[in-house]
């Protein structure tokens, strides 16, 4: 996941903020976002506020795919 995580913040950095978080060693943003399995994506909008949680592998057509939906503009990432 953090291979495709790479290659979303290079795609789309500008627009999307990535952040990635060890959840031994953080473990109060484990308990925050209800964070039981690794990997889990958690999607926050600009406010902070959860838009969704996803458990598992997300391949990056799926990830811009969850973005897109939601009314981002991902750009041509190119």
């Amino acid at each position: 996941m953090a291979k495709v995580l790479a290659l979303f913040q290079e795609k789309h950095g500008d627009t999307i903020e990535v952040q990635i978080v060890n959840v031994r060693e953080y473990p109060d943003v484990a308990r925050l976002y209800q964070v039981r399995y690794v990997p889990t994506l958690v999607f926050l909008d600009e406010q902070g506020t959860m838009l969704e949680k996803r458990v598992g592998y997300m391949p990056l057509e799926a990830l811009e795919k969850e973005w897109r939906d939601r009314g981002y503009d991902m750009g041509r990432g190119e």
